[in-house]
């Protein structure tokens, strides 16, 4: 997106930001939803609320944009990996709210959590809660082999598939 004004100035008004991708391949050898932290840039043109495009940051963004970069980084946390709370059956929308406030914002970073961490972040029923996010980990572990069982016999019946078709295609001519 190229956008200058008349007088040179660039007129792209660049908003940094962090969004979560799932991570395909992850998730599908853990058999659970499996996610990571990446630099999106929305590029917006002033007036033109119907041209707003949003992608993940490139080195021409840091580029064209070196000092919106640099204050975008300065304010921002490490990205995370794990499963985001907010995609986790086990909280509701304002424990989610609550828990990112303190900072824990995946379902590991909740089941690693220390009692004294705990009784800090969620005074009320937070053993409940860490062993319910210990729990959907050690099932989520439980059902890997099962997982990636059924990843193989997917991978396998598409060579069936494709080995068949080949064979059709070639007997037809």
């Amino acid at each position: 997106m190229e956008y200058v004004a008349p007088d040179g100035r660039d007129r792209i008004i660049p908003r940094f930001h962090i969004k979560p991708v799932r991570n395909n391949f992850l998730s599908e050898k853990e058999g659970r939803e499996v996610w990571h932290d990446v630099e999106y840039v929305e590029l917006i043109v002033p007036g033109d609320n119907k041209n707003i495009v949003d992608v993940a940051v490139k080195d021409e963004h840091r580029d064209r944009w070196p000092t919106k970069y640099a204050a975008f980084k300065a304010n921002m946390e490490a990205p995370e990996s794990g499963t985001p709370l907010e995609e986790w059956a086990g909280v509701g929308r304002s424990q989610v709210i609550e828990l990112n406030s303190v900072h824990i914002r995946t379902v590991e970073a909740l089941a690693g959590l220390s009692d004294s961490q705990l009784a800090k972040c969620v005074p009320m029923g937070g053993q409940a809660l860490r062993a319910k996010a210990q729990r959907f980990i050690e099932q989520t572990e439980a059902e890997k082999p099962l997982a990636e069982m059924t990843q193989r016999i997917r991978e396998l019946e598409e060579k069936l598939t494709a080995a068949l078709e080949a064979k059709a295609e070639k007997e037809a001519a």
